[in-house]
């Protein structure tokens, strides 16, 4: 009788637990089931609820969690700060007051030189140019940089109230905002000189990296269908640099000669034995006329 009754509990014992391991998969699946119905429908019905997980993905970096290509962020500097080739006789080709008219076609002509450059947009130009065009810069090599909103050193350095940091932060908010590009590259028009110490200091805390440059093309001072000049200008002065390794950084601007200039002007620069590289708001050289290494 005792094995009898003893033989009863152990068999209700295990009954009694394989209903609990029964219950519990059953538990499991309904609440699996239930959070990818949930996750579904957060992904499908509202546009919101996407942009709230991919911030969350971007904020808990604990998490590893990784964003798609797409909804990544641009930036126009590369993580390793970049500098000139070691060895190499090296120019970065840059240009200003952008983005024009021309844009897209100083572009395919660089694409097709491999010739990256630095583009300096001014901010009441903006209509010009568009998203994808700035997001094909950016894959295809090229970097943007600000260059003022008015351009007018009327207002960007005169004594009272200049505008030239106000102007430079609006900027680099406004483009971010049309583009998604965030960039802390600037050219002062005209040239640092005209900044004074304070506004110097001012551009460091704001966290912009500012070029000028040692070539002048002069293109602005020539019309229309005088590319013959902007070459022989350029020309000019690189012969000035024969024999020296120091960087040359070229001003352009966005013009019809200087575009038309422009294969001539590669071509010249290559013969020489110089190699094509983009001017980056972290570059190590720091090519400037206040001679600030920190600037």
């Amino acid at each position: 009788m005792r094995q009898n009754r003893s033989s009863k509990t152990t068999q209700n014992n295990k009954s009694s637990k394989f209903k609990w391991l029964i219950a519990i998969v059953l538990s499991t699946l309904v609440l699996t089931i239930g959070g990818l119905v949930l996750t579904n429908n957060l992904f499908t019905n509202s546009a919101s609820s996407k942009e709230l997980l991919v911030l969350k993905a971007e904020a808990v970096s604990v998490q590893h969690w990784k964003v798609p290509a797409k909804q990544q962020s641009i930036s126009s500097a590369p993580k390793d700060p970049p500098g000139p080739a070691a060895g190499k006789k090296v120019v970065y080709l840059t240009f200003d007051d952008g983005p024009s008219i021309h844009l897209k076609q100083f572009l395919e002509v660089l694409e097709k030189e491999k010739a990256p450059a630095s583009f300096f947009f001014v901010g009441n130009e903006f209509a010009n140019g568009d998203k994808e065009t700035y997001q094909r810069m950016i894959d295809s090599g090229f970097v943007i940089g600000l260059h003022s909103y008015t351009h007018n050193p009327k207002k960007l350095y005169r004594k009272k109230d200049p505008t030239f940091i106000s102007e430079m932060s609006r900027e680099r908010d406004d483009f971010e905002r049309i583009s998604g590009i965030r960039t802390n590259l600037i050219r002062a028009p005209y040239g640092s000189t005209y900044l004074t110490n304070t506004q110097v200091e001012q551009t460091k805390q704001n966290g912009f990296r500012l070029v000028d440059w040692n070539i002048d093309s002069n293109d602005w001072r020539y019309s229309p269908g005088n590319s013959g000049a902007v070459y022989q200008n350029v020309l000019s002065q690189v012969n000035a640099y024969e024999g020296s390794n120091e960087p040359l950084v070229i001003l352009f601007h966005e013009r019809k000669n200087t575009l038309d200039a422009l294969p001539r002007v590669i071509k010249m620069l290559r013969d020489k034995g110089y190699v094509f590289q983009a001017y980056h708001e972290n570059e190590t050289l720091h090519q400037n006329f206040k001679k600030d290494p920190n600037l």
